[in-house]
């Protein structure tokens, strides 16, 4: 065979099969493509130096986690500490202030019941009395008004019906124990009678 038919090796090689294996670079851009096509964020590579500043970032939030964490465990044992000394001594104003009188008190019973005596110890305790109203008026608190006025339930407790020939029907004629208010809100009811038909009166106010 002449030399000019036969075939040079290179000239048998065939050409690159453009479904063969592709470049590093296209390897990288399929597989980006493949990651977005599936809702994946793309691979990405980090140096070393980067790596470890991503690592002491990531040590730092989670020192600066467990600091928070322990401020607000201590914050909220102070907390539980206050409220339970809130609780605990809440009352401690009142009791002090209700101490002078508590005293007063104690020497009226101590002291000699003659003759000449008994009208003193009852004027000291009237004392007492308007001393302790004093006291606990200023804590906010006030009688609930009963006798001569039209009985209201949120206020009164009618425990019976008494007739009067001077007080309209429903009005408290008479009041067994007084009722408290504290800042507005009622802490005792009143307990009353409340005046009721009159002996000649018929059932709806008319006469018989």
């Amino acid at each position: 065979m002449s030399d000019r038919h036969r075939k040079h090796p290179e000239a048998e090689k065939k050409p690159a099969d453009p479904s063969g294996p592709a470049s590093a670079g296209q390897e990288d851009e399929k597989l980006k493509a493949e990651e977005e096509r599936e809702g994946k964020e793309p691979s990405v590579v980090l140096s070393a130096e980067e790596y470890r500043s991503l690592l002491g970032q990531i040590q730092e939030l989670k020192d600066r986690y467990l600091r928070t964490a322990a401020d607000f465990d201590n914050f909220r044992k102070r907390e539980e500490k206050e409220r339970q000394n809130i609780v605990c001594y809440a009352n401690e104003k009142l009791i002090g202030d209700l101490l002078p009188i508590l005293d007063n008190l104690e020497r009226a019973l101590a002291a000699d019941m003659d003759g000449t005596a008994v009208e003193g110890i009852l004027e000291g305790v009237h004392l007492v009395r308007k001393q302790l109203h004093s006291v606990l008026g200023a804590c906010g608190l006030e009688p609930v008004e009963a006798l001569g006025a039209p009985f209201d339930p949120m206020i009164h407790e009618a425990v019976g019906v008494l007739p009067s020939e001077t007080q309209e029907e429903g009005t408290v004629v008479s009041e067994l124990q007084k009722g408290y208010k504290l800042k507005g809100k009622v802490l005792r009811h009143s307990v009353v009678h409340v005046a009721g038909r009159r002996s000649g009166d018929a059932p709806g106010g008319e006469e018989q």
